[in-house]
């Protein structure tokens, strides 16, 4: 066992290193940390051998998950199936060494759950990266839906329009924009470009651009309009959504409060009672 837990370190300084050697020579490194990691642990699996071949997929559904969480890692080479054998070995050897110092069933269940959850990891991240890019671009998609509306109201094209809210958007949605412009550029058809971005964004304000935009062009309905009301029902979405959330925050605050301020606020007077107490105690024994 302690051979093993050499080796696996031995692994993991190594991939650390391969890691750092590449983020240098090629100018990829990047400030969020869980892409780092993921990083890290697909090079891990790939100097593991063929521990990736052997893992089956996860019963998650993939579909276009990669490109909402921002195509994070390069799936060419397989990245997501070498960190999951990255993660299954690392974190397998975590509940390894825990069933080691338990030594009972309870340790058999550590090393069962730290592998199932090493076997996860990678596809439980995207899934939580694309939620929080696809809430950023939903954040932001009423301000391009309406300067796209008062752009088209004012006789522009809605190519001009599109490109015009990349320049006034940040962050992914404009990243977003400009990948739609350039397809554009290179003679796609707005109809099939708007609907792909749709589905890479996970947007459902993005999703009913798309259709408003295929329904003027079929009965020529004015898009500026509905684009304006779009942009309403987006907002009223967003801001239903965050007291969704500050309603689902404050039963956990309530717990917070309950199992750790109060406790913490009473250790004081507890500690002086005790006092108080061995000081009486000690008083009557004399």
């Amino acid at each position: 066992m302690l051979g093993l837990i050499v080796a696996a370190a031995a692994l993991v300084d190594e991939a650390l290193s391969a890691w750092r050697r590449d983020s240098t020579l090629n100018g990829r490194r990047r400030p969020r940390s869980g892409v780092d990691r993921l990083r890290a642990l697909a090079t891990l699996g790939r100097l593991s051998g063929r521990i990736g071949a052997l893992l089956p997929e996860p019963p998650l559904s993939r579909e276009r998950l990669v490109e909402r969480a921002g195509s994070p890692i390069e799936l060419g080479h397989g990245a997501v199936r070498d960190a999951r054998a990255g993660s299954t070995l690392v974190l397998g050897l975590l509940g390894a060494v825990g069933m080691v110092v338990v030594g009972s069933a309870a340790g058999l269940a550590v090393f069962v759950a730290c592998t199932g959850f090493g076997w996860l990891y990678p596809d439980l991240w995207l899934r939580a990266a694309a939620a929080r890019r696809s809430e950023q671009i939903e954040s932001q998609a009423p301000v391009a839906l309406d300067l796209i509306a008062a752009t088209v109201s004012a006789g522009v094209g809605l190519d001009h329009a599109l490109a015009a809210a990349a320049e006034a958007c940040t962050g992914p949605l404009r990243l977003e924009l400009e990948r739609v412009g350039a397809n554009l550029a290179l003679g796609r058809r707005r109809g099939e470009e708007l609907r792909d971005l749709a589905d890479r964004t996970g947007s459902p304000s993005l999703t009913r651009l798309a259709a408003a935009l295929r329904v003027s062009d079929r009965l020529g309905v004015p898009l500026a309009d509905g684009l304006r009301r779009q942009a309403r029902r987006a907002r009223a979405e967003h801001a239903m959504r965050v007291q969704e959330r500050a309603a689902a925050a404050a039963p956990r605050m309530l717990l917070v409060v309950v199992l750790m301020l109060v406790p913490a606020a009473l250790l004081p007077v507890l500690a002086a009672l005790a006092l108080t107490a061995l000081g009486s105690a000690g008083g009557l024994g004399l």
